[in-house]
Parts: structure tokens; C-alpha cells; sequence
């Protein structure tokens, strides 16, 4: 385990269930790489993706409304490097 993987798996469990409460992007089939930074107060500034959920509404949702913004249950831990990187995979249920 990492010295950061308590702190980078809390914030993959904000963001997956900030994606579920987005009507747009919960119904979305993707795969993609995410990269966030996040602040001292444990708000993310700003967001990348890598790859496409083929997309161009909800690849821009997903940066700018679910993403940027995104206020996670605490502060990262002091001198954690940033970007947080992370891959999302969501298919439609059946």
C-alpha cells in the first residue's frame, strides 16, 4: 500500500458517488483516466481527463460539473503529491 491510498481511495469514493447523483453522467458508458487537484480544504481545483466517453456533453459534465468543484470529506494529507490519478469505468445497467 501506498503512504496516500487511504486518502486517494476516500476521494474515488466521493467522486464515484458524486457521479451516481449527476443525471447526466450516472447513465454514461466510459472508460477514462481522471486526474484532480485538490486544495487545502479538500475542494477539487481542477480536473483532466484522458480518453473520452465518446461523448463531448458528458466528458465536459464529468470536468466541469462533477469534478471541478467536488467538495471530498476532508483535506488531503500534507505533502501529498498532486494530480490524484484515477480510472473510471461505468457501464449501463442492465
Amino acid at each position: 500500500r501506498s503512504k496516500w491510498g487511504w486518502y486517494a481511495s476516500a476521494v474515488q469514493s466521493s467522486v464515484m458517488s458524486a457521479l451516481r447523483g449527476h443525471k447526466l453522467v450516472r447513465t454514461a458508458e466510459m472508460t477514462v483516466t481522471v486526474r484532480v487537484w485538490v486544495d487545502s480544504t479538500g475542494r477539487v481545483v481542477r480536473s483532466t481527463l484522458s480518453g473520452s466517453s465518446g461523448r463531448a456533453d458528458v466528458d465536459s459534465a464529468l470536468k466541469n460539473e462533477v469534478l471541478t468543484g467536488l467538495q471530498l470529506q476532508g483535506a488531503p494529507p500534507e505533502g501529498m503529491p498532486m494530480p490524484i490519478v484515477m480510472r473510471i469505468t461505468a457501464k449501463r445497467p442492465n
